[in-house]
C-alpha cells in the first residue's frame, strides 16, 4: 500500500511540474511571425538585399489565417554582407520573426546570379527553417521588381506563379530545380544547373493588382557557381529531356503541307558514357510514346514511321541545341553527366576529373530518338 502511495504521489508531483514549467517554454504565436511565401534576392553596391512577400494575419473577419477580403500578403526587405544577415536584417524591419517552412519560391536577381548563385544559396543549408522544395528561379533584372507583384487569383499570391512554373516542367518546357537539387548541382566538378527566366510585363487584363504579369523567357545557364549566359526556351526543353525530368512534352512537325502536333508519353532517356580516341563519347537514346493532340486531316497509316521519324528529328534538334549552347560553348554539366560516367565507370571519371571542364567541351554526343505514335487515332 504504501509502495502504491508512493508511486501516485511521485505521478502527481511531476504532472504538476510539468504544468508549471510550461508557461515558461518561450514560443511565438503564429500571427506574431512573418510566413514567407516567396523571396527575392538582389546584389547591389557589394549588398545583399532581400524582399519578400509573407501572409497577411491581421485581415479582419477572416476564420482562417489569410482573410480573402484583405490583401493577402505583406512586402518587407533586408540588406546585409550575406544573404542570413539581410534576413535577419528584413526581420528587425518588419518586426516579425521569420518562418520559412512554408516558402514556395526564390527569385534570384540577374546581377546576384552574375556574382555568385553559390553564395546566394549558401542560407538554405544554414537557415535551419528554410524548405528543402523550395523552387528557384533567375530573374531578369532585379528580383525586387517580381516581389512586388501580387496576384488576386488564388489564396495566396505566389499561387499563380508556383502553378505556372509547376506546368511548365511537366509539359516538358522547362526544368524546375528545388533548392535541394540546385545545392547537389552545386557541389559537383562543373557546379552547374539550367534555372528558369521570369519576365515582367504589362498586362493589364491578368489577374496581378499592378496590372502586370510574370512570364517564363527561357533559362540562365549557371556554370563555374554563377550566371553565365541565357538559353532560350528550346534549350531549356532539351536539357530536362536529358535530365530525364519530363514524362510528357510536345513536338509539331509539317507533313505534307500540314502541321501536326504529338503529345509525347512516357519519355525515358537513357545516357550511356564511353572513352574513345581520348574524348568522352556520350550515347543519348530516347523513347517515347505519341499521341495526336490534334486530329489530323489526313490518313498517316501507311505513313506513320514517317511521321515519327520526324517527330525523333525534332527532339534530337533540342538536344543538340541544349548541348551546344551548355556542353560545348561553355563546358557546362547542367545534365549531371559527371554523376553519369561516376555510375557507368568510376576509373573512366578518376582519369578525367581534373580537366572535366575540357573533356566535355571536346565530347562526342551520338543521339537516337524512337517515338511510336498511337495508330488508334491516326486518322478521322
Amino acid at each position: 500500500m504504501k509502495t502504491a502511495r508512493k508511486i501516485i504521489s511521485a505521478a502527481v508531483a511531476a504532472a504538476f511540474s510539468l504544468t508549471a514549467l510550461s508557461g515558461c517554454v518561450p514560443h511565438t504565436e503564429l500571427n506574431e511571425k512573418a510566413i514567407i511565401l516567396a523571396i527575392g534576392i538582389d546584389y547591389k553596391d557589394d549588398m545583399f538585399k532581400v524582399n519578400f512577400q509573407y501572409y497577411n494575419p491581421t485581415g479582419i473577419g477572416g476564420r482562417t489565417l489569410v482573410d480573402n477580403s484583405q490583401p493577402n500578403v505583406m512586402t518587407s526587405k533586408g540588406e546585409g554582407e550575406n544573404i542570413y544577415a539581410a534576413l535577419e536584417d528584413a526581420a528587425f524591419r518588419c518586426g516579425r520573426e521569420l518562418m520559412l517552412g512554408v516558402t514556395q519560391i526564390i527569385v534570384i536577381g540577374e546581377d546576384a546570379a552574375k556574382y555568385s548563385v553559390i553564395k546566394v544559396m549558401e542560407f538554405s543549408k544554414s537557415f535551419f527553417q528554410s524548405h528543402p522544395d523550395m523552387l528557384v528561379t533567375v530573374a531578369e533584372g532585379d528580383a525586387e521588381e517580381l516581389m512586388k507583384v501580387k496576384f488576386s487569383e488564388g489564396i495566396v499570391s505566389t499561387q499563380k506563379l508556383k502553378f505556372m512554373l509547376t506546368n511548365a516542367e511537366k509539359s516538358g518546357i522547362a526544368g524546375l530545380p528545388n533548392a535541394i537539387e540546385l545545392f547537389t548541382a552545386l557541389q559537383t566538378n562543373r557546379k552547374s544547373a539550367a534555372l528558369p527566366r521570369l519576365r515582367l510585363i504589362d498586362n493589364e487584363s491578368d489577374a496581378s493588382e499592378e496590372g502586370k504579369t510574370i512570364e517564363i523567357s527561357g533559362g540562365v545557364l549557371i556554370n563555374d557557381g554563377k550566371a553565365v549566359r541565357d538559353v532560350d526556351i528550346e534549350v531549356m526543353s532539351g536539357l530536362e529531356i536529358l535530365c530525364c525530368k519530363t514524362e510528357t512534352g510536345t513536338v509539331t512537325v509539317e507533313y505534307e503541307g500540314e502541321k501536326i502536333s504529338v503529345g509525347l508519353v512516357n519519355i525515358k532517356t537513357k545516357i550511356k558514357p564511353s572513352f574513345e580516341d581520348g574524348r568522352l563519347v556520350f550515347t543519348v537514346d530516347l523513347t517515347s510514346g505519341g499521341r495526336f493532340l490534334v486530329t489530323p486531316q489526313g490518313t498517316y497509316e501507311e505513313n506513320n514511321r514517317e511521321l515519327e521519324i520526324l517527330c525523333g528529328d525534332e527532339i534530337i534538334k533540342r538536344m543538340k541545341a541544349a548541348v551546344k549552347q551548355t556542353v560545348f560553348e561553355c563546358g557546362a554539366d547542367p545534365f549531371l553527366l559527371e554523376k553519369t560516367v561516376r555510375h557507368y565507370n568510376y576509373k573512366l571519371w578518376k582519369d578525367v576529373e581534373e580537366n572535366f571542364g575540357e573533356y566535355l567541351k571536346n565530347a562526342k554526343f551520338k543521339f537516337g530518338a524512337h517515338i511510336e505514335i498511337d495508330k488508334l487515332i491516326l486518322s478521322k
